[in-house]
């Protein structure tokens, strides 16, 4: 087991109650696990943010791991110390 800070940006803040969220994962987590995990910790991102009943976002949505965008590959292998940010994908305009 390891614990790891899930920071939140860009989210409207009737939606988000916290910029930052303590997650605690098994070895060999994923992304599915963290949203998992935000689910229970702030139930309000279920359905704004992640799809209602199940753990994946909405397309406008994504995760930087340690500087990297991974709006859709939910099953990225997390470790230790991995900087974990969700946050609206921006749109060009």
């Amino acid at each position: 087991m390891f614990t790891c800070t899930v920071e939140i940006f860009g989210l409207p803040e009737e939606i988000k109650s916290q910029q930052k969220v303590e997650v605690s994962l098994r070895d060999g987590a994923s992304l599915k696990d963290v949203i998992a995990v935000l689910k229970r910790k702030v139930p309000a991102l279920e359905g704004p943010v992640i799809r209602s009943g199940r753990d994946q976002l909405l397309d406008h949505f994504g995760f930087y791991v340690n500087g990297r965008c991974y709006a859709s590959d939910e099953d990225v292998q997390l470790k230790k110390g991995d900087h974990i940010a969700l946050l609206a994908l921006a749109t060009g305009g």
